[in-house]
Parts: structure tokens; C-alpha cells; sequence
């Protein structure tokens, strides 16, 4: 299943974090993919990737290129490309499974 929304461009982005709880983001591109553990997010400035736990979308308005989402929100971070980073702990980890 493709989990992937399209946004108008937009010269700019804001990010609004809520006590952990509420992210607001404006400047949305895209929304790559997402789940209940992890959004990826294409904003004017990169890639966006959110990590946590039951992560909704709760609000997504495609006009103004705003989206917020709810849950137990741990990580904020900016990736370089849009394929999601593997850190080199965790690729030893994935070998070893093999």
C-alpha cells in the first residue's frame, strides 16, 4: 500500500512540538510514508523523520501544507536523502540476523 500524500511547494517551515505529544508542521512537500511508529515527511528544508508511538495524523491540509500528528513522539530529525539512515550499530545488528 502506498502511504505517500503530495503538497503544492512552499518556500517555507515551521515546526511546532507540543509536550511531546503534538507535532505541527507547515512547509510539507510530501508525507513519504507513515505509520504508528514512524512518519518520513518531505518539507521545503529535507526529509523529516518522526519516531515514537501511536502516531496518528490528525490533521492534513493539503492547501496550506500543514499536517499535525499526535502520539508519544521521540525523535525530531533531518535526513540528507529521503532513504531513511541506517546507523552502523544497526547494521551489524541486521547481519548478525541473517
Amino acid at each position: 500500500m502506498d502511504n505517500s500524500l503530495h503538497f503544492e511547494q512552499t518556500p517555507y517551515h515551521h515546526v511546532c512540538l507540543k509536550d511531546r505529544k503534538t507535532l505541527e508542521l507547515t512547509g510539507v512537500k510530501k508525507i513519504e510514508s507513515f505509520d504508528a511508529y514512524e512518519f518520513l515527511i518531505e518539507t521545503s528544508l529535507g526529509y523529516l523523520n518522526i519516531t515514537g508511538s501511536e502516531l496518528t495524523l490528525v490533521r492534513l491540509d493539503q492547501d496550506q501544507n500543514e499536517v499535525s500528528i499526535k502520539g508519544n513522539i521521540d525523535s525530531i530529525s533531518y535526513v540528507s536523502d529521503h532513504k531513511k539512515k541506517v546507523h552502523p550499530k544497526e547494521k551489524v545488528f541486521n547481519k548478525l540476523l541473517k
